[in-house]
């Protein structure tokens, strides 16, 4: 294979080793400088002759982590002229856990072999690809066509994002009778990493791996039932070669080659050129639901700017008009001698102040957002009585029930004590009471409160317009809400806030609705560490027997 060329880089740029080597299969005299992880003159190449980005560079790979072995590389040196060259780029870990360095070992490959050459067409081909759209899930099944039934009778592309299920975004099969069959199995029999030999290594530890055959003692073993085992049985014998896919560090799914031939076992090869497409893909994926991510976070800000200029100049209209009102009252009655009515100044400061409060209250809801992004939001324990909080709370907003005609009722029949933070349980009342009063079309409002063990448990009761099913799962995140803002006002905070606080607290709140009949939110939190008397003494009365 010939002498090794070797080259040693510190993450700063400067250049350790760079051996005579290195020199012939990069055509450049030993640097002893990188800037920006680039070969001086030196281009990495696709087999169309495009430049690789960057990020996909073997060097910058390794300084973000990742051990890089490829089949081929394609470099273009700074004389025109191209060096195949087959190498490993590994990260070397400093004292702190950090990649320091990367040591890049190469390998002249004198004439590519075909496999080589078609390896790379088919890496090229898959970039071009990915890159058509924005979408990358939706040029998967056309991925699959690049290796179907160029490296194997079919192929599978399975999704895990960390957090998510296993889904199966794409298949394919050589066969006409065994793709739909293969579709049937896996709609019928979704892959389950639960279950042992259901699925391979990769999502466990990111392994390659290999299945030379499945027999029917496998066959047997992960069979569901009858129907599974005939669906697995019609759809093989196959061998299977995954690979992950994994970028940045995370494992994003895996990628699945199946091959009828058992005399045509999987080679190291194939095997590293399913991982460079695998890593590629991963890549692509990443990227595309990075930029959804950001493309979904500036409509939500700019959805959310809307709303808040206009929250914030509703308050400030009428209290602007009230004050230039009272103002040139002011001056005609001192123009003309008279003294001002206390009444009308004490109309308008009581509009004053009520606006203020609005307003007040719409900026410690930003305040409240900014501190929770930022996980500043802090509790300060204390002794209390969650009854006497809703009662305290129904008590403030009486005079806003009225004026909506609306019944408050209460239902604690004792007290329930636990260890929460008196603001921020008040502000959670608070935001669940008022989200009720606002949209229960003035029709009764109850309140219940219950100790149930270690566990305190608020439910807040309208008979109002209700939520629809589908938004159910969406008003307790940011800036969302089941309704228009034209009818009802509010930057969609308040159900955000109150969720966060109550998971602070360790506990959890939900809600179910009929539309047209009203909701029920229901808040479940841990009493914490109070006497065990009290879970006793004041535990709600059981059913009495004649």
């Amino acid at each position: 294979m010939g002498v090794e060329g070797f080259v040693l880089i510190e993450r700063t740029g400067n250049v350790l080793a760079f051996n005579t080597q290195a020199t012939l299969h990069f055509g450049i005299p030993a640097p002893t400088r990188l800037e920006h992880g680039r070969l001086p003159g030196c281009e990495w190449v696709r087999a169309d002759g495009t430049p690789l980005p960057p990020h996909e560079t073997p060097l910058e790979r390794a300084f973000a982590g990742e051990p890089v072995d490829a089949t081929v590389w394609e470099v273009l040196r700074p004389d025109g002229t191209r060096a195949f060259l087959r190498g490993t780029a590994v990260p070397v870990q400093g004292g702190d856990g950090q990649v320091a360095a990367v040591l890049l070992r190469t390998h002249g490959v004198e004439a590519p072999p075909g496999a080589v050459l078609e390896a790379s067409r088919l890496l090229a081909e898959a970039g071009a690809l990915l890159g058509e759209s924005v979408d990358a899930e939706s040029q998967l099944e056309l991925l699959l066509k690049l290796l179907v039934p160029t490296l194997g009778d079919g192929a599978l592309l399975i999704l895990k994002p960390p957090g998510e299920p296993v889904r199966v975004v794409a298949s394919l099969h050589a066969d006409e009778g065994r793709h739909g069959l293969l579709r049937e199995l896996l709609q019928r029999y979704p892959p389950d990493p639960s279950m042992p030999g259901g699925l391979p290594e990769v999502f466990v530890s990111g392994a390659v791996g290999r299945l030379c055959i499945m027999s029917e003692e496998h066959v047997a073993a992960i069979a569901q039932d009858t129907e599974h085992a005939r669906l697995m049985r019609e759809v093989g014998p196959h061998g299977c070669l995954s690979v992950p896919l994994g970028a940045r560090g995370s494992i994003l799914g895996a990628l699945m080659l199946l091959r009828s031939n058992v005399l045509h076992a999987f080679d190291a090869e194939e095997e590293r050129f399913l991982s460079e497409l695998a890593h590629r893909t991963a890549l692509y994926l990443e990227n595309a639901r990075l930029l959804r991510e950001a493309r979904e976070a500036v409509r939500q800000r700019d959805e959310f700017l809307g709303i808040a200029s206009h929250e914030l100049k509703t308050p400030l209209t009428p209290l602007s008009l009230k004050v230039q009102l009272l103002q040139k009252q002011v001056v005609v009655l001192a123009r003309e001698g008279k003294p001002v009515p206390t009444e009308r100044v004490a109309e308008t400061l009581d509009v004053v102040q009520r606006q203020v409060r609005r307003l007040s209250r719409l900026v410690d809801n930003l305040l409240d957002v900014s501190r929770i992004t930022a996980g500043r939001l802090r509790l300060e324990l204390e002794e209390l009585d969650l009854a006497s909080v809703a009662a305290e709370i129904l008590y403030r907003f009486a005079p806003a029930a009225a004026q909506h005609g609306t019944e408050l009722e209460l239902d604690a029949p004792v007290p329930v004590v636990g260890r929460w933070d008196r603001l921020r349980l008040e502000q959670v009342v608070t935001n669940l009471v008022s989200n009720a009063l606002k949209y229960g079309a003035g029709h009764p409002v109850v309140l219940s409160v219950e100790g149930q063990g270690p566990l305190a448990r608020l439910t807040v009761r309208d008979h109002g317009i209700g939520i629809e099913p589908q938004d159910l799962a969406r008003i307790f995140e940011r800036f969302e809400r089941a309704v228009s803002d034209r009818h009802y006002g509010g930057l969609g905070l308040g159900l955000y806030i109150t969720r966060q606080i109550v998971e602070a607290f360790g506990g959890k709140v939900g809600a179910t609705s009929v539309p047209g009949q009203g909701s029920t939110f229901l808040l479940e939190l841990p009493r914490g560490d109070i006497p065990e008397e009290w879970l006793i003494a004041h535990a709600a009365p059981g059913p009495t027997s004649d």
